[in-house]
């Protein structure tokens, strides 16, 4: 495997990252440095001032009076050792709490934004992308980002405070044993150099393999009727085991050879290092050039200049797989999110609903084929469409750029004579409602599911909308009404009470167009009578568009388009296109007729 060396384009992003996330916080981050200083100072003393106990207990000190009291130099050494070993503890427990306190905020602002960023991202972003793997890269952002600022820039910046302290006490010293200190420092540094950059690749492989894994475990967790129906459980459960077991956890133990032999590697330096000064400082001891305090202080700089290394490095994957992560999952949040407002926007304050295509052609990408072609039509305000035709042909995408969630690719919209390209999308879409032929709801309560989009609405409104949908009939037989949960997406629900639920929301939200995509069509006879009853109160006075295969829903529709290639190929009254010989909609009409 080649290796990989982090791009300064990561470092860059990762850096930028962080600036952005810790901006709120710098009073808190200021002292927490100042913490990290006096910490530091405290804790690159307490080996020089060990040391000098050692010589004081053993050598011949004479008395030092202070104040008319007569005390030796050990005990006035070891109070000063214990006043530095206080005042490092006192600052080491504000700091261990202050820094989990702001990488917890942090990892949960990274988790805000990115989430809300995901939201703002255009329809045809999220129809591109596996929601599970791009959660999952935020998800691991987030706790990646959190973990190096808390374990590595905060905890880990006193340590090394300490080293460049460490340094200049042993020179002063013995400057030959430093020397030897510096020279195996140089060589550690320089294995941990050459060593670490060859997890990036394995980092780059291990992170994809586990974000495909969460992302294909998200996708049958979510679908799980889908995967009882079709009786596919072992057949996932066989995708999970060769998705986490043998891709991600084979690519998780070859990230951990190398990180073993790195570890073995440190290991030996240390080893090799101490067992070279104690050699030496036998032969300084014998010749007077060192105390024995000395030795000991010595010993534990030793320590003291290893040990931020060895936790560096021991930290150095998750440096590179945090950067690795944040860099994959700003190169997501780093798309355009939709254009809420445009250049000299309009702003829709009593809309009346009229909608007019002109000449609209659009496709989904690219190289994708055209799904509309050269679309025109106009409706009056108040009045009902339906649009015709087989699956495939554009009925669907043709209401969802009324909404303007896609943008044409050629041609204009108009909505109340505007451009749609200029109107304001909050303001637009205020004014619109979808009753989808799959509702779709939140885990929540019920009555949050009813006002979801008119979140300002009481509680008798809520109730009142209920009642014209025919969702308080059963609503009222739960132990707790308007306050019981659904479950995830409605799974407590049937799809006859999901549907009024759903209902219940557009008749609150009181719109001026409707949108109907196949309301009725999975519903029993008993559920749909009472769901018809409901869609007539809701469509009264409102321009309605409905999406139907049952021909016999759209017979009251003021204007019919059939739909074929994209194209309007036919357009009228149910009456009016009844009289077209052979015509499309006469065809299908006469079709399901015969089949009932």
């Amino acid at each position: 495997m080649a290796r990989k060396k982090l791009s300064w384009e990561q470092f860059q992003i990762g850096g930028h990252v962080m600036r952005r996330y810790l901006r709120p916080y710098k009073n808190k981050i200021l002292l927490l440095i100042l913490a990290a200083v006096f910490s530091a100072t405290a804790n690159s003393a307490m080996p020089y001032i060990m040391g000098k106990l050692f010589d004081a207990l053993l050598g011949e000190s004479t008395s030092i009076v202070i104040f008319s009291y007569i005390l030796q130099p050990f005990f006035i050494l070891l109070g000063i050792w214990f006043a530095a070993g206080l005042t490092m503890n006192i600052l080491s427990r504000y700091q261990d709490f202050e820094s989990e306190k702001l990488t917890a905020n942090v990892e949960a602002d990274y988790n805000v934004a990115g989430a809300a960023k995901l939201l703002e991202l255009p329809l045809d972003f999220h129809s591109r992308h596996k929601m599970g793997e791009i959660i999952s890269r935020i998800e691991r952002a987030g706790g990646r980002l959190s973990a190096i600022i808390g374990r590595v820039i905060i905890n880990l910046s006193p340590d090394f405070l300490s080293v460049f302290s460490a340094f200049v006490i042993v020179f002063f010293i013995q400057p030959v044993l430093a020397s030897v200190l510096a020279a195996a420092l140089f060589v550690y540094i320089a294995t941990i150099l050459y060593v670490t950059p060859q997890y990036a690749a394995m980092l780059e492989r291990l992170h994809k393999g586990y974000s495909d894994a969460y992302g294909n475990m998200y996708d049958a967790v979510i679908n799980v009727r889908v995967v009882k129906q079709a009786t596919a459980e072992k057949t996932e459960a066989r995708k999970l085991y060769k998705n986490f077991r043998l891709t991600a956890a084979g690519i998780f133990a070859d990230y951990i050879r190398i990180y073993s032999n790195l570890s073995f590697a440190q290991r030996m330096i240390v080893t090799i290092t101490q067992f070279s000064l104690f050699i030496i400082s036998f032969y300084f001891v014998k010749n007077g050039r060192l105390t024995i305090g000395e030795l000991v202080a010595f010993n534990g700089y030793t320590v003291m200049v290893f040990g931020p290394f060895a936790r560096l490095a021991l930290n150095w994957d998750l440096i590179q797989s945090g950067l690795i992560s944040v860099s994959r999952a700003e190169r997501i949040l780093g798309n355009d999110k939709e254009a809420y407002v445009p250049e000299n926007p309009i702003v829709l304050d009593n809309t009346k609903g009229s909608v007019e295509f002109r000449s609209v052609f659009f496709k989904y990408g690219k190289k994708q084929n055209q799904v509309l072609r050269n679309v025109s039509f106009a409706v009056r305000a108040g009045e009902t469409v339906a649009l015709v035709g087989a699956s495939g042909e554009g009925k669907s995408t043709l209401v969802d750029l009324i909404s303007y969630y896609y943008k044409p690719t050629s041609g204009k919209i108009f909505i109340d004579g505007h451009d749609a390209s200029r109107i304001d999308l909050v303001s637009l879409r205020s004014f619109i409602a979808v009753v989808p032929q799959e509702p779709i709801l939140f885990h929540e309560m019920i009555k949050r599911n009813i006002c979801y989009g008119s979140f300002n609405a009481t509680d008798a409104q809520i109730k009142n909308a209920a009642r014209l949908a025919h969702a308080d009939e059963f609503i009222e037989k739960f132990p707790k009404k308007y306050n019981q949960k659904v479950g995830d997406r409605g799974i407590k629900l049937s799809a006859g009470q999901k549907q009024r639920i759903v209902i219940a929301r557009a008749i609150l939200r009181d719109p001026k167009i409707l949108i109907l995509d196949e309301p009725t069509s999975a519903l029993d006879a008993e559920s749909e009578k009472y769901i018809s009853e409901s869609l007539e109160r809701l469509m009264e006075g409102r321009t309605t568009f409905i999406i139907a295969h049952r021909l016999s829903t759209v017979r009251k529709a003021d204007k019919i388009l059939v739909l074929d290639g994209g194209k309007i190929i036919e357009r009228g009254s149910h009456a009016e296109l009844l009289k077209i010989l052979n015509g499309a909609y006469r065809r299908l009409y006469e079709l399901q007729i015969g089949l009932q």
